[in-house]
């Protein structure tokens, strides 16, 4: 039986789709599962994407980064010891390469990560360098601004609540390079 058969035959065991071309992860994020799930994230980059132009395989996982290291922060500040489940991906669509999370928020940060993520998307595009160079000294979302600004791409998020009354954040950053 090939490697992939094999890997499809014990993920049809626990009924678990078989995805090619991606990197997935679903469970408790902290920093400690952050800085591995990195190293794995750079090779899966560098080595599945190497055909592409180094700049922009850089400022892949420089996004990359940012958004894994937040869930992580957001989760040892917030959630202390008791990680939540959070949900982390990277994969092809083709043309694109999308980084896509999701994260349980606490319902009494609602507000503040409402107001974070509406300023900073609220910005037209020609005004993000300046916010950028405000915020570089006085402190604020800059990774939310970096990923704005990149080129070719496009970076949307959600705020929702399940049915048990539980609060998400999904982030979805889709990079296109067909055009690099």
């Amino acid at each position: 039986m090939d490697v992939q058969n094999d890997i499809q035959h014990k993920k049809d065991l626990f009924s678990l789709p078989y995805v090619k071309d991606q990197l997935e992860y679903w469970g408790p994020v902290n920093r400690a599962f952050a800085d591995s799930f990195l190293t794995m994230g750079y090779k899966f980059i560098y080595q599945y994407f190497g055909n592409l132009d180094s700049k922009f395989l850089k400022s892949v996982f420089s996004s990359f980064v940012e958004i894994v290291q937040n869930v992580a922060e957001y989760n040892e500040g917030s959630f202390k010891d008791n990680f939540p489940q959070s949900f982390i991906r990277l994969k092809d669509l083709g043309g694109q390469i999308v980084i896509d999370t999701c994260n349980s928020i606490k319902p009494e940060d609602k507000l503040a990560v409402q107001t974070v993520f509406e300023t900073v998307f609220d910005l037209p595009k020609e005004e993000l360098q300046a916010e950028y160079k405000k915020l570089l000294f006085k402190g604020g979302s800059l990774g939310l601004i970096m990923l704005r600004k990149l080129k070719n791409s496009e970076v949307e998020y959600s705020l929702s609540e399940n049915d048990e009354g539980g609060l998400w954040l999904s982030i979805e950053l889709k990079m296109n390079y067909g055009n690099t």
